[in-house]
């Protein structure tokens, strides 16, 4: 994932050339338990879930917002059949995701391009049945103006599903603040805050889910992988071992400690 301007893609962007490599795919096996593509806090079973929750059906058009390599956007399309397009700002997040979608025999399905979600969306208005932002709002610097985008492209009576993995929830330093956000521009915000911004964009909050035990889950599984296969890794290039090993091990530790929670939105457009 990554949404534009002020984010650091230069170690994803070797990261996103081997997404699909047998390693790769080795390490999401064990990180996640069931590999889907996902690059994120996001698991096969939530997804599965939260589907229910979009209301989607294959007339249907969806839209993920970061979508990174596609993963999930994919794994949505294949169980529903519905159309769907995908925007992030990485290039090589986009490539691989292309690589997947036409594996999968989606492409005739799904589009995705390269966008900063800190502009405004090129879509027109009232396109979409159901828009998704996974694990990715935290990076953007005007949340509200994003909501009110999304507001604007979704039909009346859509959903919008986010994960936010930014909420504080206690306490922490500033070290580690600075170590959680080591892949870029990262915006931590207090309980209410979302809820009070989707209101401000036209959007009605239907539900909400903490979702903290998936990130301890998940990042620690991702750090015994990574360690398992860092020789594996540095032959490809991969970004700096000892950097992620920091990174993974502080969301582990924020999350185990509650000092930052994971919480899952969603939130509709008014009907007209």
């Amino acid at each position: 994932m990554a949404t534009g301007r002020d984010s650091d893609n230069s170690g994803y962007e070797a990261f996103y050339r081997e997404f699909e490599s047998p390693v790769m795919r080795q390490i999401r096996e064990e990180a996640y338990g069931e590999d889907i593509g996902q690059h994120s806090w996001v698991t096969a079973t939530e997804l599965r879930a939260d589907i229910g929750r979009l209301a989607l059906s294959a007339a249907g058009r969806l839209l993920d917002l970061g979508c990174g390599p596609c993963g999930p956007l994919a794994f949505i399309g294949g169980i529903v059949g519905c159309r769907g397009s995908g925007i992030d700002a990485s290039a090589a997040a986009i490539e691989a995701g292309r690589t997947r979608i036409a594996s999968l025999g989606l492409d005739n399905l799904i589009s995705v391009e390269v966008g900063d979600l800190n502009e405004p969306l090129n879509f027109a208005s009232h396109s979409f049945d159901a828009v998704i932002a996974l694990d990715v709002v935290l990076h953007v610097r005007d949340r509200e103006r994003l909501f009110r985008e999304t507001a604007r492209i979704l039909k009346p009576g859509a959903k919008f599903l986010f994960t936010d993995a930014g909420v504080v929830t206690g306490c922490f330093s500033s070290e580690e603040a600075q170590d959680r956000s080591a892949h870029g521009y990262t915006q931590f915000v207090a309980p209410t805050f979302n809820e009070r911004m989707l209101e401000s964009a036209g959007l009605r909050v239907v539900e909400t889910e903490d979702r903290t035990a998936s990130v301890f889950k998940n990042a620690a599984g991702r750090l015994a992988a990574v360690l398992a296969h860092s020789a594996e890794l540095e032959s490809l290039g991969i970004a700096n071992l000892n950097s992620q090993r920091k990174y993974l091990e502080t969301v582990a530790a924020l999350s185990k400690r509650r000092a930052l929670s994971r919480v899952m939105y969603l939130a509709e457009s008014y009907a007209a």
